[in-house]
């Protein structure tokens, strides 16, 4: 293997994910709408808005859905297309931070499509969401912090400083690069002079001004939005839980359980490709204990992944599916475990007791060695816990377990020697391929009943109807009347619906007849097969 046959089997990856999901339509799809606005307002002022449902800073995105947009024409589908690009940068991205952790070519590779394989990547890389150009970023500026620390340069730390600024303007979470790339420069370097100091901190700094001098421009211009405040909530929320107010601990516990067994589910691939030949005995026999506890804890619970409900990985596949009746429980999909679910869950849980096992094996070896520790899984372990550590009481999407992901995998990977049996490794690919495909075939129904929806509104419009008399799901009311800041009457669906006098859902609900009805060329058992237009009765 080499880099540039890697790079063209991950470009054949990007294109046959591409294929499988045909991401045809000119429709919002979870958040994107929010950001799109941003586009528009542009365009349409000069200047960066961001609306009041964004929690994000978004400025490159924005910057580059507005080129794309005076060059195309505003539509979704055009700034899907760029998100397309982005994604394909994100995987070289991803390939060469692997490249500089040491990872020979195939191993790289198999690892950046272990990353692929994460579930919700399909949707991220075909609608305009954020996760991806964030990554995009992130990715590169750990990469040259990595490369810093092992081999300092004037050049590489001045450019991993610019990428982590732009970073921090389109995602906030970014600002644990520089962090922790200060964090292991400082612990790791024998004379602390000024000029050393300088040099680790320059970066977290550096970020730290951009990012009060954007939030001073929102504030002073127009407008802060609310997503904004709720981001800044750590703090409040620590002491929050630590005076257990609102009875908040036991949702607490429970982030603390999700985050790992998310964490492990999503790193199986990788994790078993790479294998456990270079671990110490006790090591493995405390996964393997800790392994069979979790399962049987899983099983004997029934807590199955997904392990959250109502986000992009559903039990009936890939969502959000939020219309009328699945808000009200009345849709008919099956949104139980399932067999699938059930027999994923007995490798997430060996999965997640190896995470746990490595990281806290980490902690340990590196307290031990202090000082003369190697700097690099310092920063990487710095990173994990930089970002997972607030999802604990706060809150969490996810989604947002993409930007760990490449992080874990390089310290599962300097934890112990590759695998040396091929048996095993064959298994863990065909796991890979096979998680690849069943994301961008769930997110291929997402897209075909989505399509289907659209075309219901399409007709209600048809038919005299404004977005003041239509639930069309949150997508449709979000977009058409979010930022009109609309009252939602008693009754009515959370998404700013006025009048649900005509109502697009899977399936019929009391009150309402159909008027119209679409079948949904769906792969995947679960998936919606039909929507409907329902009218109200008179």
């Amino acid at each position: 293997m080499t880099d540039r046959r890697a790079l063209a089997i991950l470009l054949a990856l990007h294109l046959a994910i591409v294929a499988i999901v045909q991401p045809r339509g000119d429709f919002p799809l979870n958040d994107d709408w929010a950001y799109a606005h941003s586009v528009q307002w542009l365009l349409a002022e000069g200047r960066i808005r961001l609306s009041d449902w964004v929690g994000m800073n978004l400025v490159p995105q924005t910057l580059a859905g507005g080129l794309v947009v005076r060059v195309a024409g505003f539509s979704f589908e055009a700034l899907r297309h760029l998100t397309q690009v982005v994604a394909l940068f994100v995987m070289a991205a991803a390939y060469f931070w692997f490249r500089a952790a040491r990872l020979e070519p195939g191993s790289a590779l198999v690892a950046t499509a272990a990353l692929v394989a994460f579930p919700a990547w399909p949707v991220l890389a075909n609608s305009y969401m954020t996760d991806l150009y964030g990554l995009a970023l992130a990715l590169p500026a750990a990469t040259l912090f990595l490369k810093e620390l092992e081999q300092p340069s004037r050049n590489g730390i001045v450019a991993a400083t610019v990428l982590s600024v732009v970073g921090v303007l389109e995602r906030q979470v970014i600002l644990v690069i520089p962090f922790a790339f200060m964090v292991a420069w400082l612990w790791t370097r024998r004379a602390l002079d000024r000029g050393t100091i300088v040099r680790g901190v320059a970066p977290f700094a550096a970020v730290v001004v951009v990012e009060a001098a954007f939030h001073a421009y929102l504030v002073l211009g127009p407008g802060l939005p609310s997503g904004h405040l709720l981001h800044g909530r750590v703090v409040s929320m620590s002491l929050q839980a630590l005076r257990n107010e609102g009875g908040v601990v036991p949702w607490i516990l429970a982030n603390f359980a999700t985050l790992p067994a998310y964490l492990g589910f999503f790193s199986i691939g990788w994790l078993a490709w790479w294998g456990m030949s270079g671990a110490k005995a006790i090591h493995k026999v405390a996964v393997i204990v800790g392994g069979a506890a979790i399962a049987a804890a899983a099983f004997g619970l029934g807590w199955f992944p997904p392990y959250r409900a109502g986000y992009i990985i559903d039990a009936a596949g890939i969502g959000p599916l939020l219309l009328y009746d699945s808000l009200r429980g009345l849709a008919p999909l099956d949104r139980s475990a399932g067999i699938l679910w059930r027999a994923i869950a007995l490798p997430t849980a060996f999965a997640t007791a190896a995470l746990i096992v490595m990281l806290l094996s980490w902690v340990v070896a590196l307290a031990r060695r202090g000082r003369s520790a190697d700097p690099a899984p310092i920063f990487v372990l710095v990173v994990v816990a930089a970002n997972v550590g607030p999802f604990l009481v706060t809150d969490y999407f996810d989604r947002y377990l993409l930007y760990v992901l490449p992080f874990l995998f390089v310290l599962w990977a300097r934890w112990g020697a590759p695998a040396t049996a091929r048996w095993p490794q064959a298994l863990a690919a065909a796991w890979i391929v096979g998680a690849i495909a069943l994301s961008a075939v769930a997110t291929r129904d997402y897209f075909s009943w989505n399509r289907a929806r659209w075309d219901a509104i399409s007709m209600a419009e048809r038919l005299g109807a404004n977005p003041d008399a239509i639930d069309g799901g949150y997508e449709y009311n979000a977009d058409r009347r979010f930022e009109t800041r609309a009252r939602v009457p008693d009754g009515k669906s959370w998404w700013w619906v006025a009048d649900d006098r005509y109502v697009v859902a899977f399936s019929e609900v009391p009150g309402y007849d159909v008027v119209e009805t679409w079948r949904v060329r769906h792969w995947l058992p679960r998936s919606p097969s039909e929507v409907k237009l329902l009218r109200r009765k008179p």
